[in-house]
C-alpha cells in the first residue's frame, strides 16, 4: 500500500504508527501497541488515510525478540505481512506531504505510571465507544499479552501494577478458561524449541543482521521532531530510493 501511494497509483495519505523504545515495558508489548492501535485506528478511521504499523527494529533481528515473534506465531499473524524499520522508504511521501507518523509511547498511549502497560492504556480506550472491535480474538490476545508481559503477569512484586491492568485484562480475558491467563503467561516465558515455530521464524525473518564484527546493526531511532519537508542535500538525493535507511538521516537519527 506504501508503494502504491508513494507511486501515484491510489490517491492517499499515509500514517506510520512506528513502535517506541520499551522505556521500562517489554518490546513485545510496544510492538503489539503499535500493531493494535494501527488496527483500530483504521478501523475508525473516517478519512481517505492508510493507517500502516511498522516494527522500529530489522526484520533479521526478530530472532532476537523470539518472545514476539512466537506471540505473532501462536495468534496467527501473517509475518511476512508485517512492515519493521529496514523495510520501508518513505521518501516520495515525505517530499509530496502525504505521511504523518506517530510514535507508541511519545505521540499516543503516552503513560505516567498511572499503569502498567500501554495495551491497558489501548484497551480503555476503546472498550466503550468501539467494544466490537475487541471482540476480534487475534486483537484481544495479543493486547492480553502485552499486558500480561508489562506486569509479569499482574504479580504485584512488578514494579507498577494498577487497578486498571486488572480490569483490562478481565475484559480481554472474558469468555476464555479460568486459567488461560497464567498458560499464555507461562507459554510466553518459555525458550520455544516447536518445530513448526522454528521453521516459521527462519521463513519470516532469516538470519539476524550483523556487522563484520558480529554486532548488531543499528535500528532506526524513534523521531522526537517533525521533519523538514524541505529538499534534501545533493547527495541524500543521489542516493535516496537506494538505501533504506535514508530515514535516519532524514530526521537526524543517530547511529548509536
Amino acid at each position: 500500500m506504501i508503494g502504491r501511494i508513494s507511486r501515484g497509483e491510489v490517491l492517499s495519505k499515509v500514517k506510520i504508527i512506528l513502535s517506541g523504545s520499551s522505556n521500562g515495558l517489554s518490546t513485545t508489548s510496544t510492538m503489539v501497541a503499535a500493531i493494535c492501535y494501527a488496527w483500530l485506528l483504521q478501523n475508525r478511521e473516517e478519512e481517505d488515510v492508510a493507517v500502516i504499523p511498522v516494527v522500529n527494529i530489522e526484520r533479521g533481528r526478530m530472532n532476537k525478540h523470539e518472545e514476539a515473534a512466537w506471540l505473532f506465531f501462536h495468534v496467527g499473524i501473517d509475518a511476512s505481512e508485517l512492515l519493521f524499520a529496514d523495510e520501508v522508504d518513505l521518501g516520495n511521501l515525505l517530499m509530496n506531504r502525504q505521511l504523518s507518523m506517530l510514535v507508541i509511547g511519545q505521540d499516543v498511549l503516552k503513560t505516567k505510571n498511572e499503569v502498567g502497560s500501554l495495551c491497558t492504556i489501548l484497551t480503555d480506550n476503546y472498550c466503550e465507544e468501539a467494544y466490537d472491535l475487541l471482540q476480534n480474538p487475534k486483537l484481544k490476545n495479543l493486547l492480553l499479552a502485552g499486558i500480561l508481559l508489562d506486569t509479569h503477569n499482574l504479580n504485584s512484586t512488578s514494579s507498577f501494577v494498577a487497578k486498571r491492568d486488572a480490569e483490562a485484562v478481565r475484559l480481554l480475558s472474558a469468555g476464555s478458561s479460568p486459567d488461560y491467563r497464567h498458560e499464555l503467561f507461562e507459554q510466553l516465558m518459555q525458550d520455544h524449541k516447536d518445530s513448526l515455530f522454528l521453521e516459521a521464524l527462519k521463513k519470516h525473518y532469516g538470519k539476524a543482521t550483523h556487522d563484520s564484527k558480529g554486532k548488531s546493526l543499528p535500528v532506526v531511532a524513534a523521531p522526537t521532531r517533525t521533519p523538514n519537508p524541505g529538499p534534501l542535500p545533493g547527495k541524500e538525493r543521489e542516493t535516496r530510493g537506494k538505501n533504506k535507511f535514508f530515514l535516519a538521516k532524514w530526521f537526524g537519527f543517530g547511529s548509536k
